[in-house]
């Protein structure tokens, strides 16, 4: 699913059609974290041309993917935004969770813009129950 990053001058919020999630990278000193959350605690900074954006702080209630490959809340992920052309972003994310994993490790992949006018994001529809509505028949 498509993604929006949008800059500010002391935040950055990046919406997501996936779910309609929203999340807000602080380039200044937020504090610590309220609380743990789904999104986590984003706090980014530049070096050079990258941004940097350290999460923290997210709950251990999500999956890294529908295998059901999880972490705990003391996943700590760096993620790194590299502008390589005006239409590609590399992107790379090193996941770090001693209490999951014996080790740090990394992905890497570029991000594409989507050139054409028309681009946006598109409500994201995701219908309660879907599986009672579809398997009633035979599930009752």
């Amino acid at each position: 699913y498509p993604f929006e990053i949008i800059q500010g001058t002391d935040k950055i919020m990046i919406s997501y059609q996936f779910a309609d999630a929203v999340r807000i990278v602080h380039l200044d000193d937020p504090g610590p974290a309220p609380d743990y959350s789904w999104m986590g605690w984003s706090v980014g900074r530049f070096e050079g041309d990258t941004l940097v954006v350290e999460v923290t702080d997210q709950n251990d209630q999500t999956w890294f993917d529908r295998s059901g490959n999880y972490h705990s809340n003391a996943l700590r992920v760096v993620e790194r935004y590299t502008l390589e052309t005006p239409d590609i972003i590399s992107y790379e994310a090193t996941i770090e969770d001693p209490e999951v994993f014996e080790r740090p490790w990394t992905i890497r992949m570029p991000l594409y813009r989507q050139v054409e006018s028309d681009a946006r994001l598109l409500d994201f529809k995701c219908i309660p129950f879907v599986e009672d509505f579809l398997y009633e028949d035979i599930g009752r």
